[in-house]
C-alpha cells in the first residue's frame, strides 16, 4: 500500500551547475526556490493578479513586449535564488546577494548559466523528496 507520508515536496533545492558542454558537475551549486516556496508562489501570484485585472479592465490581454517577459523572468530568477556556493572568478568565491545573481543571469556570456537555472526551477522532480530513500 501506498504510504503517501513518504513523499513529500520541498520548498528548495540545490542544484549542481554543470558544464554547457560536457555536462560534468562543475562543483559550483545554486539554492532555488521551488513552486511552493512561499515567496516564488507569492510571485506567480501577484503576476496573475496584475494580467486578471488587466484582462478584467480591457476584456482581453496584452501582450508584452519581449524584452519586458525577459525582465520578467530575470526578476523571478534573482528572486527565486535564494543562495549559491562556489560562483566565483576561479580564485575568490562571489558572496550572493541579489545583486549579484541579477548580474550573473544578465551576462550574455553567462546565458547557458541562466538557462540552466531556468530549466531547473522548471524541473519539479528537484522538489520532491522520497523519505524510504533520504
Amino acid at each position: 500500500m501506498l504510504n503517501l507520508s513518504t513523499i513529500t515536496v520541498i520548498t528548495s533545492a540545490t542544484v549542481e551547475i554543470k558544464h554547457p558542454l560536457t555536462k560534468a558537475p562543475l562543483g559550483a551549486f545554486i539554492e532555488i526556490a521551488g513552486p511552493e516556496h512561499p515567496e516564488r508562489k507569492k510571485l506567480i501570484f501577484d503576476r496573475q493578479r496584475r494580467l486578471r485585472a488587466t484582462f478584467a479592465k480591457k476584456g482581453r490581454i496584452d501582450f508584452a513586449d519581449p524584452v519586458a517577459d525577459v525582465e520578467e523572468e530575470t526578476e523571478l530568477l534573482v528572486d527565486c535564488t535564494i543562495g549559491w556556493k562556489g560562483i566565483g572568478d576561479g580564485k575568490t568565491e562571489t558572496p550572493f546577494t541579489k545583486a549579484a545573481a541579477r548580474e550573473i543571469y544578465t551576462d550574455p556570456k553567462l546565458a547557458w548559466l541562466r538557462d540552466q537555472v531556468k530549466a531547473e526551477m522548471d524541473n519539479q522532480e528537484n522538489f520532491i523528496q522520497d523519505s524510504e530513500t533520504n
